[in-house]
């Protein structure tokens, strides 16, 4: 028994051994080419797809932005096809390295591209292991490469730079969202069909392509986010102001802080600035003679972070509520001139038809046949009501000459 013991145990191990391939599939650092930004385009009928392609070198060495050397920190390069993986494809024919998606952080879209329809771009990044879901979905109205080739001001990977302008504004201002590709193709598979993405350009009259700019404490142009592209089904159907979006982020729920400046009650050309650091939307649907009606009401709370409102005493009761009803009132404009656009689109960018479906199960099957109709005749009534929780340290603006004589 014990002899078979000695025999067994060696017999195991050389039939395991074919069992275990290693590294059978390994593609070692040296052989990639590390996208951090993919830019699409359309050229007629064909697909011109970019890629912001990292040098390693130049980023390790601190050649180029902060290291005062000639190398860009980044490449970038086209190539086209019929479809976006045929053009990703053709990358062989010109790249020494295999493009590496896994730290791709932006997809820029260009509006033609857009309007002419998505579910191309949303179909080649669900459907392949390579592509990641996560990265954000941005707007550009003219071409989406020239995007991809500028420079940004601190950041050396402008792809990598896009996305946390994004993700900064979306957190502190919310005028504009944060939008991940697979939240994208939920939106527009929603009841509603409908997404908002936000607008990336390029401002000024010429570009940032060439590390010569930063011979200047200046940038002659910057990358900057800007307005918000609407989205119905899989195509882009229109612009909404900034002051538009904010709204339709109230009606949407999509607050995490932001900022209100509007005018000192009473007083001409003097304003104060609060941030709503905490906010909340409900939404109330009810029908009347078959049509339905939305209550909005959006509740949070907020601090004064500055004021130039020189006749008001911010330590009395009725003063603060003076100045929450004028921010309420704020509100109110913004979600007014966020409903109103939504509606001249005839798109759902709120999300009611999810809220209808859900609490109109039976009437909804009628409803699904032509939303576009019955949102049009939604009818909203919004509420607000904010609290002010904190005015700072003084209940006067700062002078100069009250300082001088020792008041506060």
């Amino acid at each position: 028994m014990r002899i078979a013991r000695m025999f067994v145990l060696p017999l195991m191990i050389i039939l395991c051994t074919p069992m275990l391939s290693g590294c059978w599939s390994r593609i070692e650092l040296n052989e990639l080419a590390i996208t951090s930004a993919t830019s699409i385009d359309r050229k007629g009928d064909d697909w011109l797809v970019s890629f912001q392609v990292l040098i390693p070198s130049s980023i390790s060495s601190g050649i180029g932005i902060t290291g005062g050397g000639s190398g860009a920190p980044v490449n970038v390069y086209s190539t086209t096809g019929k479809t976006i993986r045929e053009a990703d494809s053709r990358s062989f024919f010109e790249s020494p390295r295999k493009l590496y998606f896994a730290h791709n952080r932006v997809i820029i879209v260009s509006e033609e591209t857009a309007r002419r329809g998505l579910n191309p771009i949303l179909d080649v990044y669900l459907r392949n292991t390579d592509t990641r879901e996560t990265v954000d979905v941005l707007i550009t109205p003219g071409s989406s490469r020239k995007i991809l080739e500028q420079m940004m001001q601190i950041q050396k990977i402008s792809g990598d730079g896009i996305r946390e302008i994004n993700h900064l504004e979306s957190m502190h201002t919310s005028v504009l969202p944060e939008v991940k590709l697979f939240q994208l193709a939920m939106n527009l598979s929603s009841d509603s069909a409908s997404a908002i993405l936000p607008e990336v350009y390029l401002s000024g009259k010429t570009d940032v392509s060439s590390l010569k700019v930063f011979e200047s404490t200046t940038l002659p142009a910057k990358i900057k986010l800007g307005r918000a592209a609407v989205i119905k089904k899989d195509k882009m159907v229109g612009w909404l102001s900034r002051k538009e979006a904010l709204g339709v982020a109230f009606l949407r729920n999509e607050i995490n802080q932001t900022l209100l400046t509007y005018a000192c009650p009473g007083e001409k050309n003097k304003h104060l600035t609060i941030q709503l650091i905490n906010s909340g939307t409900k939404l109330d649907p009810s029908l009347k003679d078959g049509d339905l009606n939305v209550k909005v009401g959006i509740k949070g709370k907020a601090v004064l972070t500055q004021s130039d409102c020189s006749s008001m005493d911010l330590y009395k009761p009725e003063v603060i509520a003076e100045l929450e009803k004028a921010a309420e009132q704020e509100i109110l404009r913004y979600t007014d001139a966020g409903w109103k656009a939504a509606q001249r689109l005839q798109t759902d960018a709120v999300g009611f038809a999810d809220m209808a479906h859900r609490k109109y199960r039976k009437q909804w099957r009628t409803w699904k046949k032509d939303w576009d109709g019955v949102f049009s005749n939604i009818q909203i009534k919004v509420e607000a009501d904010i609290t002010l929780t904190n005015v700072g340290l003084s209940n006067q603006p700062v002078n100069v000459n009250n300082l001088r004589e020792g008041k506060k």
